[in-house]
């Protein structure tokens, strides 16, 4: 096999389990996709590298951890042994997420609930980080991590009171790997009779990440495709939605802040922010999760439906009016959302946003 070696640049910014990938050339495809590999850098440390075929390229997968300005060296390397990263278990009308052989989450599409989420959310000492509570009267229908907008054609999709919308789950594939793992699906936005409103195509990316921390990867396409849809200027929306666990709340002691530095639900709801994060005890725990806005996000960086008792919400059509799509047309929308131990400061949460936004460069050599 020809020799593969790849050089990493951290650039500006210290890295610390930072996801990275490069595209191999066709040239050099059939030389890497049988086996398991590694990459080896100068030392001989070994890292685990995931191969996913693209067609006529093949994209190298990996995390990296480097210091500011530091280079480093990888040769790819074939291996006996496959390292567990993330795995898919299905189950009925749910899939378990584990990484590195440990419950994560579950991605849910029962259809006894409106729309599928992604709970409950485990920390790295299996402490919730998410509530998931079906007994409860308070916003009932915020479970644990979910997608909904409440004005869709005049359609609630966030709300589950009388006529609301629905998400019906139409395909799902997994894909396992040792660095990450995806999850692809589709579903159709309907109205309570069943009606077609809009599709959405969805991407979940989870990351082994083998230290202090997990990231979430979301990317959601929605599209138009029977009729205009407009996106009404309500407040109940995201398009994405979080409930942080009851202990981490501000109302039971957490803490809520943003890029800027603003604190709690007076300083950061309906402000304008490139991420939040939300950190507390869970099962005496010191724990948060962090929410990432993408630069290709339509009114980035974004503006916050974010409250003391756990909602934790990007929102941008609250606060910049309705958003239309003609027939045909679709919008993409991408986080990251970074589960973490410790706090704002101890997790690094500000510099791992570089990681999302600026990351490292990559040549092959």
């Amino acid at each position: 096999m020809k020799e593969i070696k790849l050089i990493v640049s951290a650039g500006y910014h210290d890295r610390q389990d930072c996801p990275v990938s490069i595209l191999v050339s066709k040239e050099e495809k059939n030389n890497v996709l049988e086996g398991t590999y590694g990459l080896a850098d100068e030392g001989g440390v070994i890292i685990p590298v995931q191969l996913t075929d693209q067609g006529d390229q093949v994209s190298l997968s990996f995390l990296v951890t480097l210091k500011a300005g530091e280079c480093r060296t990888y040769t790819l390397i074939q291996q006996d042994n496959a390292v567990n990263g993330v795995e898919f278990v299905q189950k009925e009308n749910k899939i378990d997420v584990l990484t590195g052989s440990r419950f994560f989450t579950s991605y849910v599409y029962d259809p006894m609930f409106a729309k599928p989420y992604l709970g409950p959310v485990m920390g790295t000492y299996n402490q919730p980080l998410t509530r998931l509570d079906f007994n409860v009267r308070e916003h009932p229908h915020q479970h644990s991590v979910w997608m909904g907008i409440g004005d869709v054609n005049g359609i609630d999709f966030w709300n589950e009171i009388r006529e609301y919308g629905k998400q019906k789950q139409t395909h799902i594939n997994c894909t396992a790997g040792s660095v990450s793992g995806v999850i692809d699906s589709e579903k159709i936005w309907t109205d309570f009779t069943g009606r077609p409103v809009m599709d959405e195509s969805a991407k979940l990316v989870f990351y082994h990440m083998p230290t202090t921390g997990r990231y979430l990867d979301i990317e959601s396409t929605f599209k138009a495709s029977y009729g205009e849809t407009v996106f009404g200027p309500t407040k109940e929306a995201g398009p994405l939605g979080i409930r942080v666990a009851e202990t981490i709340n501000v109302s039971k002691g957490g803490t809520m802040i943003n890029a800027y530095g603003a604190v709690g639900e007076a300083e950061c709801w309906g402000k304008r922010a490139h991420w939040c994060d939300y950190c507390g005890l869970s099962n005496r725990q010191l724990s948060g999760i962090a929410v990432y806005d993408h630069p290709e996000n339509d009114g980035y960086p974004t503006y916050w439906h974010i409250r003391n008792y756990g909602l934790f919400a990007p929102n941008n059509f609250y606060f910049t009016g309705s958003r239309t799509l003609e027939e045909g047309e679709s919008v993409t929308y991408r986080y990251r959302i970074y589960f973490h131990d410790g706090d704002t400061v101890s997790a690094q949460v500000k510099q791992r946003y570089h990681d999302y936004i600026n990351p490292p460069k990559i040549e092959i050599i």
